[in-house]
């Protein structure tokens, strides 16, 4: 079957529903402008950030409520309007729009909270899926951005061997203990703390588990050559989100949006097949 503008659509419901579940957890655990109401904003070595702080937008926000709403609001609609555009003519506008929008929240979010830029990579990125109306713009561009999620993940596996973190043993031991400090000294009796302190002492069995993530991250590289391992890369990489979430405490449930291009990549290119 080849792809078609039916599966377009699907692609744009999928996204805005990952895209919800990421806005509600957000919501819940108060961490949109309106319930922070941020004070100040650290800058960083960021070419993209710098260039934002130039506008002077980050005091105006601090100053300003209903700014700081207006945003929170603007981040929720921009997706659905999306959604509501596909195949039709708005739809390459309103995908550059909510793109740039969201690359411009999600730097002024994680510059006055603990939340990195690289959880909001799926609202930035995917978006610019949707920039193409025509059936085979779609099929190069969203089979473009399975590419970049792949390499991705492979490059995470590669720097794991380039920082020479798969040669060191008590590797993982130390990750834990840096990663949950605070929570260790704060909570020592908790079964959290108990796992963990299990994992820290049994450095054998901590590092068979960053074995297996390593080898886990480098076996998406099966993706660049073929497309029939891809639903078992998709299942490795929800067993990856809940190893991290579980064990790291990092959410990267937000990366599930990347799964679509996965999904849909198996479909042919439009007019590939003569009749």
């Amino acid at each position: 079957m080849e792809l078609n503008r039916t599966h377009r659509k699907n692609l744009a419901v999928f996204y805005f529903c990952c895209f919800l579940i990421s806005y509600c957890w957000l919501f819940f655990n108060g961490w949109l402008f309106s319930q922070l109401r941020p004070v100040f904003f650290l800058n960083k070595l960021d070419l993209s950030l710098n260039l934002l702080f130039l506008t002077g937008i980050q005091s105006t926000l601090g100053k300003n409520h209903y700014l700081q709403l207006l945003l929170d609001i603007v981040y929720i609609v921009l997706p659905l309007l999306l959604v509501i555009s596909v195949n039709r003519k708005a739809q390459v506008y309103m995908a550059i729009l909510h793109s740039l929008f969201s690359l411009v929240y999600a730097l002024l979010l994680s510059s006055f909270t603990p939340l990195s830029i690289l959880g909001f990579a799926g609202w930035i990125l995917l978006p610019l899926v949707l920039i193409f109306r025509s059936e085979r713009g779609f099929y190069f561009s969203l089979n473009s951005m399975r590419y970049i999620f792949l390499l991705i993940l492979i490059s995470t596996g590669l720097w794991k061997i380039r920082a020479g973190g798969i040669f060191n043993p008590e590797e993982m031991s130390g990750i834990l203990l840096k990663q949950h400090a605070a929570y260790l000294v704060h909570a020592p009796g908790d079964w959290f703390t108990n796992c963990i302190n299990y994992l820290v002492i049994h450095q054998n069995l901590s590092y068979l588990l960053y074995l297996m993530v390593t080898l886990a991250e480098l076996s998406f590289v099966i993706g660049f050559f073929t497309k029939r391992f891809d639903k078992v890369l998709m299942l490795v990489f929800l067993l990856f989100v809940l190893f991290n979430f579980l064990l790291m405490r990092i959410n990267y449930f937000a990366w599930i949006a990347f799964l679509g291009c996965l999904r849909y990549a198996k479909y042919r290119e439009p007019g590939s097949v003569k009749t």
